[in-house]
């Protein structure tokens, strides 16, 4: 019973120590981000966020004076990472690599405030669209904008309506473009830039005149016009506009008296060129559609835009020269449609559904979490319960597991001795397998004793039976007499070496092989040739079978003395086994019961 109190107490005094030393490390880890966010790099960051709408360049500046080593912790690192892109983007350097804004994608999309992953999404889409890809900068601006209605940085969030509004409008989804682009508008006037207000109206004007709406149009235009009332130093925003609102909406009048307000001015940029040469085109007025066309640089980039492409056909058609304007016509034609290409190779189209399936999955995901959290949860009061149970059962068998130990004692001793037992059988058992294991290796021994007699047996009779053929034969070729010679050389090292087990007597024999190898055509070509001259019967024989030259060859190893392994050796076993089927076939002999050298070495004797 004191060990038990003993126990308790100690699990006591372990609990409170543990929870000492946890109220210890969150201590320490308040007091530290408490003493980086007074840091002097942490103040050097404040000063430039505070300047960063008002003078980016001394923003910029601050940021690029603080020196590397002092920007620690990534907390601290993500800031001044997500500070200089936002002072990069406002001094107009575009970055198209992810080394600065990186520390701020790391931590401030798990960690971050509303307003800290609003700026990191938009500028990673400002990134994105450095690079061309349009496609990842819409991801990242729709899911910045998740954040709009938490986040408190009005500026970010109507820059982030216009950059995406941009994209909308190179695909050709002017509707939301608008409407992007008015909302921006209503953001920069809550903030009082106007002047960003007046820019986003335009981009407002040109899209309803794209889409044919005049009612919205002429609700944009009294607005805007509003607006450059207060700040008339941007009415060359607007002015534009109206040249191509009269061409969209106006009488021929209306047009002319624009023309000639701009034929008033001292210089016309390039961009607004185009309206001129478009009004033009609309009152019938060809040469002059023509003059200003013509009068825009071919240096600039204007040449190349697609208003320009569209409105040269026509200018040339009114002009007469229709051959020019089928041609510009289908030079327009074809850009269109690799930008319509461009355009639906791309996610783009369908950014919108896309990302509201990947909220979708997100929302799922979390339920599915939730699910697993509250399984989780049930799941450890059921085993801490089941637990319990358990721990009372023990108990209640505690005494019973006495009762038996002297059973289980009992048992285990005649378990024992049983194993003894046991042990004795096997070491018997295992003494009769060595018996057996001597008497299978003597066996083994003079297998190998008779196996090596036979082969000795073999390359003996083989050296006899050559010899006799040297014998019996007086007027053999000399090329075919050589070879038998270096045959019976080679047998009789064979021999020795099989006698003596020293493999240095079959040194010759390997030498022998090797050379023949290395030339096996020549070889066999020669072999042929020699017994074609002594015994012309024995070739004309195998040639009027259909044996082809090479089979001829094969046959004369045979012919010489060699075995089957041999030649199979020599051969090469594949190819080997498909001459000798097809030598059998020609000649006649049983694929199984002749042996092909025994019968080509008969044939040559009785030829």
């Amino acid at each position: 019973m004191a060990k038990k109190v003993n126990k308790n107490n100690f699990d006591i005094d372990f609990t409170f120590l543990h929870a000492r030393n946890l109220i210890v490390v969150l201590f320490s880890v308040i007091m530290l981000v408490s003493c980086e966010r007074q840091s002097p790099t942490w103040k050097q960051m404040d000063m430039a966020e505070s300047l960063m709408n008002t003078k980016p360049d001394s923003a910029l500046a601050i940021l690029e004076g603080i020196p590397a080593f002092n920007v620690k912790g990534k907390e601290t690192s993500a800031r001044y990472a997500l500070l200089k892109s936002m002072a990069l983007d406002k001094n107009c350097i575009d970055t198209t690599t992810f080394d600065v804004l990186q520390p701020a994608i790391d931590y401030y999309i798990e960690h971050g405030s509303p307003d800290e992953q609003l700026r990191t999404y938009y500028y990673q889409g400002r990134i994105y669209q450095n690079k061309g890809d349009d496609d990842a900068a819409m991801q990242s601006f729709m899911r910045g904008k998740e954040y709009c209605q938490e986040a408190t940085d009005t500026l970010i969030m109507a820059n982030l309506m216009v950059a995406q509004g941009s994209i909308q409008y190179s695909i050709y989804k002017i509707d939301e473009f608008i409407n992007n682009n008015l909302e921006a508008a209503n953001l920069y006037k809550i903030i009082g830039r106007t002047d960003y207000e007046i820019l986003s109206l335009a981009n407002a004007l040109d899209g309803s005149i794209l889409n044919n709406d005049k009612s919205l149009t002429d609700s944009i235009m009294s607005i805007a016009q509003e607006r450059v009332k207060q700040k008339p130093e941007f009415a060359s925003v607007i002015v534009p506009y109206n040249l191509s609102y009269a061409l969209k909406f106006g009488n021929k009048e209306e047009v002319i008296r624009i023309l000639n307000y701009y034929e008033s001015m001292k210089s016309i940029n390039d961009v607004d060129r185009l309206d001129i040469a478009e009004a033009y085109c609309k009152i019938g007025d060809a040469p002059n559609a023509m003059r200003v066309l013509t009068s825009i640089p071919y240096t600039s980039k204007t040449r190349s835009s697609l208003k320009y492409m569209a409105i040269l056909p026509r200018a040339l058609e009114l002009n007469g020269d229709f051959a020019g304007a089928l041609q510009a016509y289908q030079d327009f034609s074809t850009t269109i449609d690799s930008i319509h290409m461009n355009i639906f190779s791309h996610d783009l189209l369908f950014y919108k559904e896309r990302h509201e399936m990947e909220k979708l999955n997100l929302i799922e995901t979390q339920k599915k979490d939730k699910v697993i959290w509250l399984s989780l949860c049930i799941t450890c009061v059921l085993l801490i319960f089941i637990s319990y149970i358990y721990y009372r059962y023990k108990l209640g068998l505690a005494k019973i597991k006495l009762d038996d130990k002297e059973k289980i004692r009992l048992q285990l001793e005649q378990e024992n001795l049983k194993r003894e037992n046991e042990n004795l059988e096997l070491e018997r058992h295992n003494a009769i397998l060595e018996k057996q294991a001597a008497e299978l290796e003597c066996e083994r021994q003079s297998l190998t004793a008779d196996n090596l007699r036979l082969k000795i047996e073999q390359l003996e009779n083989e050296s006899e039976a050559l010899k006799e053929v040297l014998e019996r034969q007086k007027y053999l070729a000399k090329p075919v007499e050589d070879a038998i010679k270096i045959r019976i050389e080679m047998l009789n090292g064979l021999l020795a070496s099989r006698i003596t087990d020293n493999t240095s007597y079959a040194e010759p024999y390997r030498t022998w092989k090797d050379q023949v190898i290395q030339d096996k055509d020549e070889f066999m070509n020669t072999t042929r040739l020699a017994f074609k001259a002594s015994h012309p019967k024995f070739i004309k024989y195998l040639e009027q079978h259909g044996l082809t030259e090479s089979e001829i060859n094969y046959v004369c190893l045979y012919a010489i003395g060699l075995r089957g392994k041999e030649v199979g050796e020599y051969m090469q076993l594949k190819r080997h086994y498909h001459i000798s089927s097809d030598v059998r076939k020609k000649l006649g002999i049983d694929e199984h019961q002749t042996n092909i050298g025994i019968y080509i070495r008969k044939l040559m004797k009785q030829l």
